[in-house]
């Protein structure tokens, strides 16, 4: 299978600027896991797709999603930042895969939100997508979020999606909140994460200094885009004194009881449908639950619920 995957993805030895100015030279020393997996699996790597910064939303034409759309690629790995997976799919008209969170390695990925970060697939339909995640699943000892299972196979044969109990846009208590959840976490990580961009040892060096402290203002204020200064001071102002507790911790709260809640409608149901959006999204990265995004609907699903989501996926036009 030919195999596209986005610039925040290392390959060593090819630059990967993740989007930025900040890494617009860097070319990592070592492969990320996911690529040394892909070529494990006698897959091939045609391409490097472009992404927004660390991520982010980009242009139609540049995504992963993109490629596999044109037939450059059969499948993609990308990260959903933002919705950034979710718009791509439906400008694109192709499904993605979100594997259980802690199933799939970081390990040569530019980070972004750490407690989310998750590398997905891209696919024209699921049976391909998930073969994909089946090469790249399983535990690697460089990331230490992973769960121990060395590998995961996704069979949804057995499975008659017929006889899948799921739930068609439940009610949901939190929903009001966990856009503004999403957002205040995922600064708060993402702010701690881009700290290591100074100038000294990664990253964009201004030539506009005449001291150090020149240089590391500078450095950071050439190096990043508005949106991601807007991100990093968000994020600074959430964790400053005064502030974590009435936002922050808040949303630590809120996260954990919309967990709960998901879980109590798993209790009932094997899968939940939600139409689209940037509500849903956020809950699944939240959660770290699977998701399959297609054909303007999100399906979750439980914990490794993943050979359910494929059975239902099958089903579903993309």
């Amino acid at each position: 299978m030919r195999i596209a995957i986005d610039e925040n993805i290392f390959i060593k030895g090819e630059i990967c600027a993740a989007g930025s100015k900040m890494l617009e030279n860097f070319k990592p020393p070592y492969f990320a896991t996911v690529a040394n997996r892909i070529k494990e699996a006698k897959m091939t790597i045609v391409c490097q797709s472009k992404t927004g910064e660390f991520g982010a939303k980009t242009q139609k034409k540049e995504t992963a999603a993109h490629a596999v759309a044109s037939g450059i690629a059969d499948a993609a790995l990308g990260m959903d930042v933002g919705g950034a997976a979710y718009h791509a799919a439906i400008e694109s008209g192709v499904a993605y895969i979100k594997p259980t969170y802690g199933t799939v390695s970081r390990f040569g990925l530019a980070a972004n939100v750490s407690s989310m970060d998750q590398i997905g697939v891209y696919a024209k339909n699921f049976d391909d997508g998930f073969h994909v995640l089946s090469a790249i699943a399983g535990h690697d000892e460089n990331d230490g979020a992973m769960y121990p299972e060395k590998k995961y196979g996704y069979n949804a044969d057995a499975i008659d999606p017929k006889s899948l109990r799921f739930a068609d846009s439940p009610e949901f208590k939190l929903e009001k909140y966990l856009e503004a959840v999403y957002a205040i976490i995922s600064a708060a990580e993402f702010c701690g994460n881009t700290a290591r961009f100074d100038g000294l040892k990664f990253g964009h060096r201004s030539q506009n200094c005449k001291s150090l402290d020149d240089m590391i203002t500078n450095s950071r204020s050439e190096g990043f885009s508005g949106e991601t200064k807007i991100k990093i001071l968000m994020g600074t102002y959430v964790l400053s004194e005064g502030q974590y507790e009435k936002y922050y911790h808040k949303a630590m709260q809120i996260r954990r009881l919309a967990k709960e809640e998901l879980s109590a409608i798993f209790e009932s149901f094997d899968l939940a449908i939600w139409p689209m959006s940037e509500t849903w999204v956020a809950l699944a990265n939240l959660t770290g639950c699977p998701a399959i995004f297609a054909g303007g609907k999100i399906v979750m699903a439980k914990e490794f619920g993943e050979s359910k989501l494929l059975a239902m996926g099958r089903s579903m036009i993309v």
